[in-house]
């Protein structure tokens, strides 16, 4: 069985090897086969294999390890890479044990390991194909690509050839047309110089007629002189011994280019003991040429500079009337001032005047005196004894401004108070052994010089980066004897964070939040209080803010709410948007102010002079003089600028304007409460027209919703700016918050960096930025558009707060180190703060009473100014806004709450500069401030609910993370001691000090753990002592619970104070849709036109030119009582506007245009004249055409040079003797005209020689067409004077007027004849149209229609 079972299995071998030798066979048939298939396709792709080398090297490796695992590797490389058909060769060469060891394995295997190995050369090859075809495919897309840009480039090529064929055509088209240019210009030129030869010519003749005009006019004046002599000395036999020779003449009205530049104040002559300091040391030094140049200075005299010191004490400075008054209505009837016995020296603060309306006769209830009031003695306020109450007459906003800072000095004062125990505890022994060599203004804080170091072997030297003295170290050596570092750490023992510090810290926390609402309480009371003091325009008038846009007769509106209320309207002003046209008006006053004071004195500024003299100029200029007219501009710049805004204003007076706003005056409160209560709509309401939502018969026009409001003060409405749409407001003011936010970023990097070189520097660099910002911020401010001053405040009060709470607060905080907030030392936290007090205290209140800037102007440059307006100009006081007050006093407080709880003393400092702010904010206002717009309530109540709650809110807030930080020092105990550390030792810190170390045995080390849990990486909110992490605690019991404690009660502030904003902002949004109106305070029962010290709403635009602002709007139709200011040498239509454009447009059918390029302005006094219809111009003219009285007898003529008219301020009556010589030596203007300067409807100008008997007939006259005037319609104020370009038809007395008639009544006296034989005989007689005037009583009621004259 075994034989047999051997022979079968020998049987089975030999068969199987003989099969595998088949399949052997067979295989390597197939391969040579496939081989000799594939070898022509691996010929043709030789090239691209190239880069499939490695690939297929180390595919053939893997072939032949298959066959070789045995076999060691160490043939060359280079021999394996062979074509496929030696593989099988190199199958045969395998050694013996190889085949040995293959024998084992299956036939099935063998199969697998060769089918494999072809599947994979297959692989390979097919790969190879593929990609041989790709790179075909992207070979023909290149080439169709590169085909493509080669007719591209060829198209391009054809394209700039065509244009430079078309660029090569237009510019022979170019150069033909310059060739005609050039032609036509010289042609132009030749009959230009032809032109000048003719007027060269004229102008010679124009002088020879001219020379002969002078010799007539001599002629004719002597014959004057002569006659005027005889009927003086007829008239003065028949007149009695009281009738003086001439009762009244017109005034001369003389160039203020031809007369002393200086303008005599009524009030030279004041009291010595009245006088400010400033003044008596001014006279006291005038006399010295140092402190002003005499000489050929146009003041030589010393008056000019006396007068614009009367001009800052009177016009500038407050002022109140004086207890005398009664007793100079009596006795004193001069004008002189007060009398030297006029008892001046009696106490005016003890004055209590009888009860009248509105006033509840309080001691001191003094009545404040308009700017340049002469009619009544005046005295200046005390700066430190005006009582709080009187403060109001300075504006709402201001008496609320000093009850407020007096109020939360007292509030600061008290909190301190509450404070004690904390400031006595950080000052004891318990807390920091008495607090040695510490400032005593920082005695009390938490400055805590119980520091120890301690071992904190694993504190990170970088974390003291900006701490260096609390990082040190030393050396010792090991038993080893290799040297090991050691490293200390500083640590605070004093612990300020008790449960008994922090409950006095909640109790000032609860004084404060419940003195916040009583201040609320009290300013609404001081609101109420001043509001009944001092009755003001705002008492009696309403603001419409959405008139129709043709609704700009005031007639009209007066007619609406008089037969809807019954009430009288006593003013009515209607706004439209001319803001442009203004501007342009008012820059024209100021070249031509400009070209005034530069030009000489007397010399000609007609249109051509003007071009002579600026061609001279500007001929003669070199490179220096280029250089200034850039930096400054010259007579030729101001020249040019002339001309173009004369063209501007001439177009923008040609437009179309709409009525913007319109303001309206009532005689009682009563009748203003009820409109506003009756016609109170909310803006959305009024803007939807929803007709509806108020009474049918309260519809303007029967159609239209009015907004109706109370009116702002009129002070504070900005003119300029009523016509500006609202997103225009909201780009302006996005654009100027951006620049201050930039500028608060720049500012406390500054601040970052001046830190580094020490404390005091920060703080001096706080105290700058504080004083500097506000200006940048009145710049930023003044770009905005605001329809009122409150709206401008409170941008303003926005921007500097925030500004100063970070600066002062916030930033000081941020870059001081974390660990520098107890340590005593100039470079550390609460010495920062102190200094910022400091500064705040001393150096700003310094500054402020020095007032350094305002004395060098009025010391320095006014008394070498160029002109009485520039000098008054520089005595005008310096800017003050009550936002930036208000600023000032939030910043104190914000800074004392951020700080209280390490730093409770800095409640006394507060409340100690905030007292002083009181005083020194008192004189200023009182002796250096130039007047401030009349605010009202708005920024103090902005104030007390955003920033003071927000204060508050700042206070629980920063106050619970104070508390949390404690120790300050950044280090968390260990449960491990170091023996290495155990020992005294000498420690030398980052900053090489060096200070000695006792360790105790097992005494605890310490690791870096960061204490702050504010905003940053570790920010917790709210505080709470779970915010300490695991295994690094630094708090103990006691300041756990009290971090707990406040974490909570901050969270609530922070809640209430978030609801507060919260319902503002609703109540915000429901005033737009609904209305509510609650009077302040009482009807006081008096009536507009009682209130001596009132003014209405005029628009009117302030200039740095200008003493006195220009005003926008005809004023021939109101009374003086509406101004708030007075010029005391010149009258209110010298600065009206309106006479300008009628000026430039001259011509009776450009009337119309002129009136309807401006607002309109009517005043309807209770028992004056009935107003016209609508659409009718109003007949009767104002006061303000008349003489005004100059004070003290002192005889100032003046000419409205700019304007349209010509008026004086002169009373005729203050000239004694008729001149008939006027023209020449007094500049009195002969046009041959007979319109009276003054208003003939109004008054009696020039009265006669004399009073005519009735039943006397009047002298002939000579015939108007026997008069020959030179001067006629030139504008000539003197002889030999060019005509004026500034003024134009300005002397042309009727412009715009009737005509006078040949019928007009004629004088008396026998003596007429003769001269007006005299006249006929010189042929240069004066005719009647020579002087206006009536003669006798019975003319008045013809002078109404036209001027009266005497030859």
């Amino acid at each position: 069985m075994d034989q047999k079972d051997s022979s079968r299995r020998s049987s089975k071998e030999e068969k199987g090897s003989s099969s595998s030798r088949e399949n052997t066979s067979g295989n390597e048939r197939d391969g040579t086969y496939i081989a000799d298939k594939y070898a022509s396709q691996i010929l043709e792709s030789q090239g691209r294999l190239d880069k499939y080398t490695a690939e297929n090297d180390h595919l053939l490796d893997e072939v032949s390890n298959l066959r070789l695992q045995i076999r060691e590797m160490k043939n060359d490389r280079s021999e394996l890479v062979r074509a496929h058909h030696e593989s099988m060769s190199l199958l045969a060469q395998v050694s013996e044990e190889k085949l040995v060891e293959f024998k084992s394995k299956s036939e099935q295997e063998a199969l697998e390991s060769k089918s494999a190995q072809e599947e994979a050369l297959r692989t390979v090859l097919e790969m190879m194909e593929k990609d041989c075809e790709d790179r075909v495919a992207e070979l023909d897309a290149e080439l169709a690509r590169v085909e493509a840009e080669r007719e591209r480039a060829l198209q391009l090529q054809l394209e700039a050839a065509s244009k430079a064929a078309e660029e090569s055509a237009r510019k022979q088209e170019v150069e033909e047309a310059a060739r005609l240019a050039v032609e036509k210009l010289v042609q132009e030129r030749q009959a230009k110089s032809q032109e000048i030869g003719h007027l060269t010519e004229r102008e010679e003749q124009l002088k020879h007629e001219l020379e002969m005009t002078k010799k007539l006019a001599e002629m004719g004046k002597n014959a004057a002189i002569q006659s005027a002599e005889a009927i003086a000395d007829i008239d003065e036999s028949a007149q009695s011994p009281t009738t003086p020779l001439v009762e009244s003449k017109r005034p001369p009205v003389v160039s203020r280019r031809g007369i002393q530049t200086y303008q005599e104040s009524p009030f030279l002559d004041d009291p010595i003991n009245e006088m400010t300091y400033g003044r008596r040391i001014a006279l006291k030094l005038q006399n010295y040429s140092c402190y002003q140049p005499r000489g050929t200075h146009w003041d030589f005299n010393g008056l000019g500079l006396q007068s614009a010191w009367a001009h800052f004490e009177h016009s500038v400075l407050p002022r109140y009337i004086s207890k005398s008054v009664s007793s100079l209505k009596k006795g004193n009837k001069s004008r002189g001032g007060l009398s030297a016995d006029s008892d001046d020296n009696d106490d005016d603060w003890l004055y209590s005047p009888g009860k009248n309306k509105g006033s509840k006769g309080r001691k001191g209830d003094l009545q404040r005196a308009e700017p340049g009031e002469s009619e009544s003695p005046t005295k200046l306020y005390s700066p430190i004894f005006t009582p709080l109450s009187q403060l109001g007459d300075f504006g709402l906003g201001v008496g609320l401004y000093f009850s407020s800072l007096r109020a939360i000095a007292l509030i600061s004062l008290i909190a301190g108070l509450i404070n004690l125990p904390n400031i006595l505890y950080f000052a004891s022994d318990v807390y920091s052994a008495s607090q040695p060599d510490v400032n005593f203004l920082l005695k009390g804080s938490a400055i805590c010089t119980e520091q120890v170091w301690v071992p904190c072997p694993t504190c990170p030297i970088d974390k003291y980066e900006n701490s260096r003295d609390r990082i040190g170290g030393t050396t010792t050596v090991t038993q080893d004897g290799e040297l090991q570092p050691l490293i200390f750490a500083m640590k605070n023992t004093c612990d300020g964070a008790t449960m008994n510090v922090g409950i006095v810290n909640l109790a000032s926390l609860g004084f404060i939040i419940i003195a916040t609402i009583a201040l609320s309480v009290y300013q609404k009371r001081k609101v109420v209080e001043f509001d009944e003091q001092e009755q003001t325009a705002q008492d009696y008038s309403i603001e419409i803010c959405n008139p129709p846009k043709d609704a700009t007769e005031p007639e009209e509106w007066k007619k609406f709410f008089e037969t809807r209320f019954g009430v009288h309207t006593t003013c009515c002003t209607v706004t439209i948007d001319n803001d442009l046209l203004v501007q342009a008006l008012a820059e024209r006053r100021e070249v031509l102010h400009q070209i005034e004071e530069k030009i000489k004195e007397g010399a000609a500024a007609n249109t051509l002079s003007l071009s002579e003299y600026a061609a001279k100029v500007e001929h003669r200029r070199g490179l220096i003089g280029n250089i200034k007219s850039r930096i400054s501009p010259g007579i030729p710049e101001l020249v040019d600028r002339l001309t173009v805004l004369n063209q501007k204003i001439q177009g923008l007076a040609q437009q179309h304007y709409r009525a913007t706003k319109v303001f309206c005056t009532f005689e009682t409160e009563s009748m203003q409460r009820e409109i506003i209560k009756e016609m109170k709509v909310g803006p959305m309401t009024a803007r939807m027209n929803s007709v509806h939502a108020i009474n049918p018969n309260l519809l303007f026009r029967g159609e239209i919703v009015l907004d109706v409001r109370e009116a702002e003060e009129p002070s504070t409405i900005r003119w300029m700016d009523l016509d500006v749409s609202w997103s225009s407001k909201i780009k302006q003011l996005s654009v100027t918050t951006l620049i201050s936010l930039a500028f608060v970023a720049a500012v406390a990097v500054v601040v970052a960096l001046v830190r580094a070189q020490g404390a005091a520097y920060a703080a001096l660099a706080i105290s700058i930025a504080n004083a500097i910002f506000p200006m940048v911020a009145k710049i930023l401010t003044n770009v905005e558009a605001h329809a009122s001053e409150t709206g401008k405040q409170c941008s303003l009060f926005v921007k500097i707060a925030i500004f100063r709470w970070v600066v002062t607060a916030i930033v000081i905080t941020i870059i001081t180190p974390f660990m520098s907030t107890l340590t005593k030392g100039p470079d550390h936290l609460l010495q920062s703060i102190w200094l910022i007090f400091f500064t705040d205290l001393v150096i700003s209140n310094v500054l402020q009473i020095s007032d350094p800037v305002g004395n060098f102007k009025r010391h320095y440059l006014a008394p070498r100014a160029k002109s009485q307006e520039r000098m008054n100009l520089l005595m005008s006081g310096t800017e003050y806004t009550i936002a930036e007050r208000f600023t000032n006093m939030t910043k104190q407080l914000f800074l004392a709450f951020y700080y209280c709880a390490i730093y409770p003393s800095i409640f006394f400092i507060c409340a100690v500069t905030l007292f002083v702010n009181y005083y020194v904010d008192k004189f200023s206002i009182m002796r250096s401030w130039k007047p401030a717009p009349m605010l009202g309530a708005s920024i103090a109540k902005f104030s007390r609910i955003y920033f003071m709650t927000t204060s508050v809110a700042a206070l629980a807030l920063v106050s619970s993370y104070m508390f949390s930080g404690f120790p300050y020092d950044n280090l968390c105990a260990d449960n491990t001691s170091h023996s290495a550390y155990y020992g005294n030792w000498q420690v030398t810190d980052g900053n090489g000090q060096t200070s000695s170390a006792v360790v105790e045995p097992n005494q605890r080390s310490y690791h870096f753990c960061n204490q702050y849990i504010g905003p940053g990486q570790n920010f917790v909110y709210p505080v709470s002592p779970n915010a300490q992490p695991s295994g690094s605690k630094w708090m103990t019991s006691s300041q756990e619970q009290l971090v707990g404690i406040y974490g909570i009660v901050s969270a609530v502030i922070l809640g209430l104070v978030g609801s507060v904003f919260a319902y503002r902002i609703f109540r915000l949004f429901q005033k737009l849709f609904s209305a509510s109106y609650k009077p302040a305070g009482s009807d006081q029962g008096m009536n507009f036109s009682e209130v001596k010290t009132i003014s209405s709403y005029i628009p009117q635009v302030k200039s740095e030119q200008f003493t006195y602002p220009l005003l926008a709007v005809n004023v021939d139709y109101v009374g003086e009582s509406i101004f708030d200011w007075s010029d005391p040498a010149r009258s209110h239509s010298y600065y009206d506007l309106t006479r300008d454009v009628e000026q430039l447009l001259k011509g009776d059918e450009n009337e119309e245009i002129c009136y309807r390029a401006f607002g309109q302005i009517r005043h309807w006094p209770p028992n004056g004249p009935d107003a016209v219809e609508v659409g009718e111009k109003p007949r009767q003219r104002s006061s303000l055409r008349r003489s005004k009285e100059s004070a003290y007898k002192r005889n100032v003529s003046w000419s409205s040079k700019v304007t349209c008219k010509t008026y004086s301020k002169d009373v005729p009556m203050t000239y004694e003797s008729f001149n008939a010589n006027a023209s020449t030596n007094q500049g009195m203007n002969f046009d041959g005209h007979a319109a009276p300067i003054f208003d003939p409807h109004t008054q009696n100008e020039a009265r006669g020689f004399g009073k005519q008997n009735k039943g006397e007939e009047a002298p002939p006259q000579a015939s108007p067409r026997q008069h020959f005037d030179q001067y006629q319609n030139s504008g000539v104020d003197q002889a030999n004077q060019q005509p004026d370009i500034f003024y134009g038809d300005s002397q042309n007395q009727y412009a715009g007027h009737d005509q006078p008639s040949e019928n007009s009544l004629q004088t008396g006296g026998s003596s007429t004849s003769s001269s007006r034989n005299s006249t006929e005989g010189s042929d240069s007689g004066y005719s009647e149209e020579d002087y206006g005037g009536s003669f006798s009583e019975e003319s008045q009621t013809t002078a109404s229609e036209g001027s009266r004259n005497i030859t």
